[in-house]
């Protein structure tokens, strides 16, 4: 090709000037990327994959796969393509995925599916913290890409539990579900609650650092669609909440028993995590602000 080489280092040398294959490439990789990520408009696949995929599957994809493609924009972006101007773009692209992943699950009744959309949602807010272009902004998207594999991973882990239990999906037909399965419920309204950005959980320190990015990048507009995306989310995430402790008026409700021990550790395991990472987010807010400063140092 022309650059005669993969290695990032040496193409961001040789791509110095604009250069009209650069841009249409650039297309076509942030095109591909799009489609892993689930960016809007590519986003169409994620709720009919992850809703129709075994629970354990859809707590990978959700909480790994589509993270990699958000990691590989800013790889590629800031290390090779740092003088096309995609900032702009990913900034737009990232308030349109939010909505649309925020909106959709208003109207779901298939708690699986209402999870995909909310994925969405959150690999709009990553966008948002990438738009920025600064080390607060990545330093924000970084957390939340490990913090969202925590907190989705485990609402699809209790999604799934729920699911072999009750033999269903659909939230009409689990209501009062949260008095016979005390444990899970618990640990799904964590996730949950973690994913609305409620303190002292991991969610609420990565999403505040993306929307404190927003306002140093003179970006507030930015922040304020964050803000107003997080409150949307909370509306169908408390659904969820008013549906498993609604009094039991269904029969296949009364048989449920809690699940086996060996599904349940899972789920405390990772509640745990979202806890200690929402307490004590020094740790993993250091390792990500220092690979953020690795990353701009040579745009910077």
């Amino acid at each position: 090709g022309m650059c005669s080489t993969l290695n990032f280092t040496e193409i961001s040398k040789i791509l110095i000037e604009p250069n009209i294959w650069v841009y249409i490439a650039s297309i076509f990789i942030f095109i591909g990327l799009g489609v892993k990520s689930a960016i809007f408009p590519l986003h169409t696949w994620l709720p009919d994959a992850h809703s129709a995929a075994p629970s354990p599957i859809s707590a990978m994809l959700s909480g790994v796969v589509i993270e990699t493609g958000v990691y590989a924009i800013c790889r590629i972006g800031f290390s090779v393509l740092s003088y096309v101007k995609w900032l702009e773009v990913i900034a737009i692209l990232s308030i349109l995925t939010m909505f649309i992943g925020n909106l959709t699950p208003l109207l779901q009744t298939d708690i699986k599916r209402l999870l995909a959309y909310s994925s969405i949602a959150h690999i709009g807010y990553m966008l948002a913290g990438i738009s920025t272009g600064t080390i607060l902004g990545l330093t924000g998207t970084f957390m939340h890409i490990f913090n969202h594999a925590t907190m989705k991973g485990l609402a699809f882990l209790c999604s799934g539990v729920i699911l072999y239990r009750l033999g269903t999906r659909d939230m009409r037909e689990m209501m009062g579900i949260g008095r016979k399965m005390p444990i899970t419920s618990t640990t799904l309204f964590i996730s949950l609650f973690a994913l609305a950005g409620m303190p002292p959980l991991n969610g609420f320190i990565s999403e505040l650092t993306i929307i404190l990015a927003s306002i140093e990048a003179n970006m507030i507009w930015l922040g304020i669609f964050m803000v107003i995306n997080i409150i949307i989310s909370v509306a169908y995430y408390l659904r969820i909440l008013k549906v498993f402790l609604q009094p039991i008026t269904l029969k296949n409700i009364e048989e449920v028993r809690e699940a086996p021990i060996i599904m349940l550790i899972p789920l405390v395991s990772l509640a745990i995590l979202i806890i200690l990472f929402g307490i004590w987010p020094d740790g993993l807010m250091n390792y990500a602000r220092n690979a953020a400063y690795e990353l701009l140092r040579g745009v910077l």
